[in-house]
């Protein structure tokens, strides 16, 4: 091989010239034990704090919790892959620190902090009718709707209650034979601000009575332009509340 050869920091020797390909590339002498002594450190180490802490601490229950099980993974593998350890644990130390943070204030100050780190539920589809509008905004496309419907077992949109995309980006799905027969008030989805907006519309306006009670009404009379302006007025809600 041609060049001259240096070495950097970390004892990688680096040979200038001409080559496509050198020895280094396959093989490195020095630090040859690094990802197994080190790596195997930072590896026992982040195991043991999550084993000991909380599941919390691994649930992606927010973007920012997502963001953080990203990065924790990409500091332990260049930990593993030449970064020094003090350096790689102090960088895990202080992501684990803000995740801990955030989800405690989060936690005892519900009301007022949440929304800074999460989004809010959104309502895509409402008794039976998909609220394109919503779904446009959020880029969910038909088919994504359709393929949550076959994970519940639904086969119709007309059974559903309403499907709801989570802060975590799961799409929940409810039909309404489920709250028929749950036979108690649905707490859950009304915690859900664009739900119980759009519940709110549907009992003033008359159109459909009250899912609480287990009946379902005929619409009224709403076709062809009448659904269409039903529908742009529930998007209209949903994206309001939400």
């Amino acid at each position: 091989m041609s060049g001259t050869s240096t070495s950097n920091s970390n004892g990688t020797v680096l040979v200038s010239g001409p080559d496509v390909i050198q020895i280094q590339d396959l093989y490195v002498s020095a630090g040859i034990l690094h990802p197994i002594i080190i790596g195997s450190i930072a590896v026992i180490v982040l195991f043991g704090y999550l084993r000991l802490g909380s599941n919390r601490s691994i649930a992606p229950i927010t973007v920012f919790d997502w963001l953080i099980n990203v990065a924790l993974g990409s500091t332990l593998a260049g930990i593993v892959n030449g970064n020094s350890l003090v350096r790689g644990l102090l960088a895990l130390g202080t992501m684990l620190g803000f995740q801990h943070i955030t989800s405690t204030l989060t936690s005892r100050f519900h009301q007022r902090l949440a929304w800074r780190f999460q989004g809010p539920p959104l309502v895509i589809a409402f008794r039976g009718m998909m609220l394109t509008n919503m779904m446009k905004k959020h880029r969910i496309s038909p088919s994504d709707i359709n393929a949550a419907l076959r994970q519940q077992g639904v086969l119709n949109i007309c059974q559903v209650e309403c499907c709801i995309i989570e802060p975590n980006g799961s799409i929940s799905v409810f039909t309404t034979k489920e709250l028929e027969n749950a036979k108690v008030d649905p707490d859950v989805l009304m915690a859900v601000p664009a739900y119980k907006a759009l519940c709110e519309h549907e009992s003033e306006t008359g159109r459909r009575k009250s899912t609480f009670v287990g009946n379902r009404d005929e619409e009224t009379g709403e076709k062809g332009g009448g659904k269409g302006e039903a529908n742009h007025n529930m998007n209209s809600i949903a994206d309001e509340a939400s």
